[in-house]
């Protein structure tokens, strides 16, 4: 039985991988949604806002939504990675779980299923599966995970990730993460160059867009589905922020995070 996602609601989004190539890395950045790093070959370095990991060989990166980190390379043992999205509701545990071992390599078998068929064929049904399948064994490994200490800013934007439809305050906010509303509010600015409140607004609009481009739900549906109450409220806020409005962003691909 699932405890950390909600796997049959989980939509796979892209898939890649990443060659050895020793001036390899990636700047600081985040998702909107988990992403998954498998190691097939060689290592290298992950950091974090408060911590740093070596991930090697055969071991698995968990990124919740929101967890900002950068990548490198070992420049002597070069990595070679499959990287993949997926769209699925769900709440980290408390110090999430960040690097998984995969001794039996069911892991690596699923995401070489999961880039060889959305190679060849696209983001098949089948690719779906074996991405639902990927998660039943994230779930069991978890435990065996190496942990990674996060502050009350990676919590917050995690938070926000996980809860964007609900009705969410500042105050409410700093309760969960406990701390007042205005050291909250002081420390999250001065760590992703927004407020809270702001960032929750991208967050919500990030996921009508997506909406928009991947179902038949009307305007008024998305709204409330993404935590606007007012629809009006909405497709004004949705005009300033994309120069466009909702029902004219119909059919336009969806934009999809890079590794």
């Amino acid at each position: 039985m699932s405890t950390i996602f909600d796997i049959d609601a989980a939509r796979l989004l892209n898939v890649g991988q990443v060659h050895a190539d020793a001036g390899w890395q990636f700047p600081a950045h985040s998702h909107s949604c988990w992403e998954f790093i498998y190691y097939l070959r060689g290592g290298g370095r992950v950091d974090f806002p408060t911590a740093s990991l070596h991930p090697r060989q055969h071991f698995l990166l968990i990124y919740p939504p929101g967890l900002a980190h950068a990548e490198v390379t070992d420049p002597v043992d070069l990595e070679e990675t499959v990287f993949f999205s997926i769209d699925v509701p769900g709440n980290p545990p408390a110090g999430a779980h960040l690097l998984v071992p995969d001794p039996h390599g069911d892991m690596r078998w699923l995401c070489l299923q999961m880039l060889r068929e959305q190679t060849e064929f696209g983001m098949t049904p089948l690719a779906q599966t074996y991405a639902r399948a990927f998660l039943y064994l994230v779930e069991r490994a978890w435990e065996s995970g190496i942990p990674v200490q996060h502050d009350a800013v990676d919590f917050a934007a995690q938070y926000l990730y996980a809860n964007y439809a609900e009705d969410i305050s500042l105050p409410s906010l700093a309760e969960v993460v406990r701390l007042s509303p205005t050291h909250l509010a002081h420390l999250f600015t001065a760590r992703l160059g927004v407020s809270p409140m702001r960032y929750l607004r991208g967050i919500r609009l990030e996921h009508a867009r997506r909406l928009l481009a991947t179902t038949e739900l009307t305007v008024n549906e998305i709204a409330a589905r993404t935590g606007f109450s007012d629809p009006l409220y909405f497709r004004r806020l949705f005009k300033q922020a994309t120069g466009g409005t909702p029902t004219a962003m119909r059919g336009q691909p969806e934009q999809q995070d890079n590794p």
